[in-house]
């Protein structure tokens, strides 16, 4: 008897785990198109500025706390770049705080994000004064949500349920429509990943009361997916040891991309900085690059640059990082000279309309569009762990039924086959796993499923498809995209300058409504990893889609290709072609011909 029940027992166990691994899968699947139903839109203008509630000092926290080699007469901090016209002062002191919120009502600054780390600790005990004190002031706080100190996805959602349970009614925390905002650092996002946080925002929207949005500290598009709102904390690697010029320069043509990236439906956020040196943080190795003032002048050139690009709100870094020297904040070495400017530029830009992202070009007519969306609704897609391009956001947003694979799923062949998933979808970056039980086991279970006659679409959000292993912690590099018949190679990491290039359709029949030429990308990532039809297996047939060509007609390899190995094909998309304005059009029609060739497999 114990011998049958413990029998039973295991079998228990395995099909609840079976049970359970399409049970996350199809939560993968609600998650993501719960997500494509946001939509923001008329958001209204705010200037925000990072602040850091972590100051001690002994006066009123008995002792120093991130101050450190204080010298009052001297009016130097060890820890600090310039020395706060307050004083070495700290954050719990009501009299600091009402000041702050003065000085940052008067230069037009609609509230702060307010560093925080964990419930209860210094800087969370810090929020209630900061909160009635912005009440008084008509000033919005919100957190910076630094940290996920264990590494889950279930400790980060229970601080965020902290921090909207704790303060997320309070009268002075920012809301939009009524709902509070969390902003959340890029380390942070790092220590889940955007699979994590996409799981995290969809829990915290179903178990607080309305709802809550989130702005996510990374400029791309999955994380615009993901995300309320996107934004970047700090610019300094891209303006250090420029001139004023050259920072002028650099946000005129960056800031736009940022903003557009964001796209019509999220909220778009750019962030300025006065300067910044933190050469005096011993324990930062090596510093990090400096940004010099130039006499206030850095500042202003990126106000105009951001205000030229009008995202939704314009972000401050900061109101009061001393240790870093980008603080806006009163110093006795600047005064308030960048609180003046930010009065003078908080007003012009919050002059501005709405902003609205270019509209994607529409060659499909609409009827065209909607017969499309009935042929996909008809058909499964089977999406590949770790898909986050456009392609999938574009069909969850078409109606498509989609279902999410994990590995596990992927290595077994009686569940990962082309009877079952006549389509797969690839929309992963450039790491995959590679192996679950055996040495390469998914690799081969990708290769027998294009053999047995499956239809492998490759629409990656990263250039380089199947190139690093990611079954371990640490990324190799494998190139396995070759192993799946797709020779992609490295062309280049930038275009050489002055150099003029174009992608010419080279098949009309399958993209009726691409346009027969457009410019290859100006800005954003433009690494090159063309399809070299050249390079192709001899078993192959490879079916020229879209090719990138010079002035003199020469070739630089195919963007877009259809590959025939046995009954099985592969269609493969270089990402930017997802993102930039025709993109739409090349989904419909690629995705119409996948569609159809589906509907003829089943017959």
């Amino acid at each position: 008897m114990g011998v049958r029940w413990l029998i039973v027992l295991v079998l228990v166990i395995i099909v609840g785990a079976i049970l359970w691994k399409g049970v996350r899968a199809q939560m993968a699947a609600e998650f993501l198109a719960e997500r494509a139903k946001v939509s923001w839109t008329n958001i209204p203008k705010k200037v925000l500025a990072f602040y850091y509630a972590w100051y001690g000092n002994p006066q009123v926290s008995g002792r120093w706390v991130h101050w450190h080699d204080v010298d009052e007469a001297k009016k130097q901090i060890g820890s600090s770049t310039h020395y706060p016209l307050l004083g070495p002062y700290d954050s719990h002191d009501p009299k600091v705080v009402e000041q702050h919120c003065r000085w940052a009502k008067e230069a037009g600054i609609d509230g702060f994000i307010v560093s925080w780390w964990h419930p209860n600790d210094f800087h969370d005990r810090a929020m209630p004064l900061i909160l009635d004190t912005a009440q008084k002031f008509g000033l919005e706080i919100t957190a910076y949500f630094e940290t996920v100190p264990t590494r889950t996805k279930e400790q980060a959602l229970e601080y965020v349920m902290h921090l909207l349970n704790r303060y997320g009614k309070h009268p002075a925390w920012l809301k939009l429509n009524g709902k509070p905002v969390i902003f959340v650092y890029g380390r942070a996002i790092g220590e889940i990943g955007l699979d994590g946080w996409l799981w995290v925002i969809v829990e915290a929207n179903r178990r607080y009361e309305g709802g809550a949005v989130f702005i996510g500290d990374q400029i791309s598009k999955r994380a615009a997916r993901i995300f309320d709102g996107i934004h970047t904390y700090n610019i300094t690697a891209l303006t250090a040891g420029k001139s004023p010029e050259e920072i002028k320069a650099w946000a005129q043509k960056v800031f736009p991309d940022w903003v557009s990236v964001a796209g019509n439906d999220r909220i778009a956020c750019l962030t300025i900085i006065p300067g910044y040196d933190d050469s005096k943080l011993r324990d930062r190795k090596p510093p990090r690059p400096i940004t010099e003032r130039h006499n206030g002048e850095t500042y202003r050139v990126l106000w105009e640059a951001a205000i030229a690009a009008n995202p939704d709100w314009v972000l401050i870094t900061s109101w009061n990082e001393w240790h870093e020297g980008s603080e806006i904040e009163p110093s006795v070495e600047y005064g308030d000279r960048e609180l003046k400017t930010t009065a003078k530029y908080a007003l012009k830009f919050k002059q501005l309309l709405p902003h609205q992202s270019q509209k994607r070009v529409r060659l499909i007519p609409e009827s065209e569009r909607k017969r499309l969306q009935e042929k996909l609704k008809k058909i499964s897609v089977a999406v590949l762990p770790g898909s986050n391009s456009e392609a999938v956001w574009w069909l969850i947003g078409m109606g498509a039924k989609v279902t999410v694979l994990d590995w596990e799923q992927v290595v077994d062949q009686q569940r990962f086959n082309p009877q079952n998933f006549p389509i797969v979808l690839y929309g992963g970056g450039e790491g995959y796993r590679t192996t679950v039980k055996e040495q390469n086991d998914v690799l081969k279970s990708l290769q027998r499923y294009v053999r047995d006659g499956g239809f492998l679409v490759v629409m990656p959000s990263m250039p380089m498809p199947f190139h690093y292993d990611e079954t371990q912690h640490s990324r190799i590099s494998v190139h396995h995209a070759p192993q799946l018949w797709l020779p992609l190679v490295v062309a280049w990491e930038r275009p050489s300058e002055g150099q003029k290039l174009k992608f010419v359709v080279r098949n009309k029949s399958l993209l009726p409504h691409v346009p027969d030429q457009f410019p290859y990308p100006e800005s954003g990532d433009l690494r090159w990893r063309p399809l070299m039809s050249e390079k192709a297996s001899p078993e192959t047939k490879v079916l020229p889609l879209i090719e990138l060509v010079d002035e003199s007609g020469h070739s630089h390899g195919l963007g877009a290709a259809m590959v025939q190995v046995g009954n099985g094909k592969l269609v493969y998309v270089w990402f930017r072609l997802l993102d930039i304005d025709v993109g739409e059009v090349i989904l419909c029609d690629l995705w119409n011909f996948v569609a159809s060739q589906s509907n003829e497999a089943k017959g």
